[in-house]
């Protein structure tokens, strides 16, 4: 070996300790990437300017102001992803982590994202593509004049040079709006997080993903706002996808009433809160400041809530979350359904959701960030068929429904009004589903139930009301096509009316009373038409009469003597 090489080779020794000896264990960071909503839509505010040190933000690329230079670590004020960009949910996922660490511990963000850029423009093998054919798209500009034209490169490179200082821990993605429903979306976000993972050496199980969903309709006041919220449904899918994906929520994060797709400022600092408490469950972690920490009294307004409320008027569907919201010290209000206990001796809970048919009592806890417990009480009831506007509606044609009567109105042909469920229900654990109207149909309406399989819905068993005013169905002797209809795959229940006329509903209900059998006895023919006998028919001594037996004479039909020949 030469003098020069052994040099050399000391040299290297006594380097690469050192260099090692750099990476701080302690400092976390996280890649911030995705769309607009990720950029941040909303201008801070005064609050918004106090940040703790020890939260840090990796550049990613150059700033005028606040002057910044890519590749070098600053104290996170907003905005953090890029001149173009404001407040957005990096800035309170990093300030909730850091008052929940210990003190030895930073957070530092990677953050890269372009307002209305496609999920392929972090796509290391399809982003020249679709940069040529969308060379003049806003989203193109920002990747050119922030990224260098290749956003997904300009990840790996700072996540690098995070790996020289510190540990990559999570990935957060906000992304959607410009793919919205798209059906192969989280096959596209699994394939750019697994080319991030092995890009950077990385395991999948020492950094998950999570996933934002996108503004839920209703969340602001401009009429199109949750203009992309169908979206949700496949942000839902990303744990199915990508088993070390989360789902962060966005339900009740207020928009910015101005557009569909953003949130206001007060919505960022809320999504932001959620990322971290996400981040935090998956590390094991209790979503509280750490012992030592010491919070800005504006933070201890916006993590401190005060009460509890019902969001809803106390009617569920079972299997739904028992919705609760929070008014915060500040006064924001915020549902709280995925972070609070329930408890009760009326009714069965499990994971937040009543099982079955019931009503009663539900004692609520929720422990805040702030570690301050707020409890309440809420009188719950819970139906699979609550005839109010929340769950019954119509579904088809042109339907006028008075809930204070329960009278519906089908004012055209081939109108719908019913249930329609997210998920299948199961009614197997009941004999018969029971339906009572308060006077005889003039129509020739039908009640119609429907099978869910995944997320398609066909046409399973059907029944013709006729003049009866109670129909029962046994639930477990339904058919459809000749075939036995599973009663734990009902996705949808209505009432159909193949032509203008009017129901008077009374009440809809599950029952294991084995009188309601009486009401089971229409029948139908080989093609599922069903016999004249519409309602059931009883002797003169008030004994129930079966169809397959009936002889002329007198009856009672509808409580009215009828004469069969």
């Amino acid at each position: 070996m030469g003098k020069k090489t052994l040099l050399l080779t000391v040299l290297l020794a006594t380097m690469l300790p050192k260099a090692k000896a750099d990476v701080d264990p302690n400092f976390y960071f996280y890649i911030c990437f995705g769309q607009s909503n990720m950029e941040g839509n909303a201008k801070w505010e005064s609050m918004d300017n106090s940040v703790d040190s020890r939260f840090q933000l990796l550049a990613t690329t150059n700033f005028n102001s606040p002057s910044r230079t890519m590749g070098k670590l600053y104290k996170a004020l907003p905005p953090l992803v890029s001149p173009a960009g404001n407040l957005g949910p990096s800035d309170y996922f990093g300030r909730t982590m850091v008052a929940a660490l210990p003190p030895n511990v930073r957070v530092g963000v990677i953050p890269v994202a372009m307002g209305g850029s496609p999920i392929e423009m972090f796509d290391k093998d399809k982003y020249q593509q679709k940069m040529k054919e969308n060379y003049n798209e806003w989203w193109a500009q920002l990747a050119r004049n922030h990224y260098g034209g290749n956003p997904y490169g300009r990840i790996i490179e700072m996540a690098k040079k995070a790996q020289t200082m510190g540990v990559i821990k999570g990935i957060l993605l906000h992304q959607g709006c410009s793919n919205c429903g798209d059906p192969n979306w989280p096959n596209m976000v699994k394939k750019i997080y697994n080319d991030m993972l092995a890009d950077l050496g990385l395991k999948a199980a020492d950094v998950p993903l999570f996933v934002g969903e996108v503004e839920y309709k209703g969340a602001g006041t401009n009429s199109e706002s949750g203009a992309c919220s169908g979206h949700n449904a496949q942000v839902a899918r990303i744990p199915s996808v990508i088993p070390t994906g989360h789902v962060v929520s966005a339900k009740d994060v207020p928009g910015n009433n101005v557009d569909p797709w953003h949130f206001s400022a007060l919505g960022y600092r809320m999504l932001g809160k959620r990322y971290a408490l996400e981040v935090l469950k998956a590390m094991g972690l209790d979503a509280k400041p750490d012992a030592q920490y010491t919070m800005a009294e504006a933070l201890k307004k916006f993590y401190g809530a005060k009460s509890l409320a019902a969001t809803a008027d106390g009617v569920l569907v079972p299997g739904e979350k028992i919705p609760v919201t929070a008014t915060f010290n500040d006064n924001h209000k915020e549902d709280v359904s995925d972070y609070v206990t329930f408890s009760s001796n009326d009714i069965l809970i499990q994971d937040g959701k009543i099982v079955g048919e019931g009503s009663g009592m539900v004692n609520v806890v929720y422990m805040d960030f702030c570690h301050h417990e707020t409890t309440t009480t809420l009188h719950v009831k819970a139906s699979f068929f609550p005839i109010d506007a929340n769950y019954f509606k119509q579904r088809q044609g042109t339907v006028k429904i008075d809930y204070d009567t329960r009278v519906i109105t089908f004012s055209t042909t081939s109108a719908q009004a019913g249930w329609l469920y997210d998920t299948s229900i199961d009614l197997s654990p009941y004999k018969y589903l029971v339906f009572k109207l308060k006077e005889p149909q003039v129509t020739d309406a039908e009640i119609r139930l429907f099978r869910r399989t995944g997320s398609s819905l066909s046409l399973g068993h059907r029944e013709i009301i006729g003049d009866r005013t109670v129909v029962a169905i046994d639930l477990h002797k339904m058919k459809y096509s000749n075939k036995e209809l599973d009663p734990s795959v009902i996705g949808k229940v209505v009432f159909h009316s193949p032509k203008k006329g009017v129901l008077a509903l009374d009440d809809v209900f599950l029952s294991n009373d084995d009188t309601y059998a009486a009401y089971t006895t229409s029948i139908r023919d080989a093609n599922g038409v069903e016999s004249p006998f519409k309602a059931p028919l009883y002797s003169l001594d008030g004994r129930l009469v079966q169809p397959d037996v009936v002889k002329p004479g007198i009856y009672i039909k509808t409580g009215k003597k009828i004469f069969l020949r």
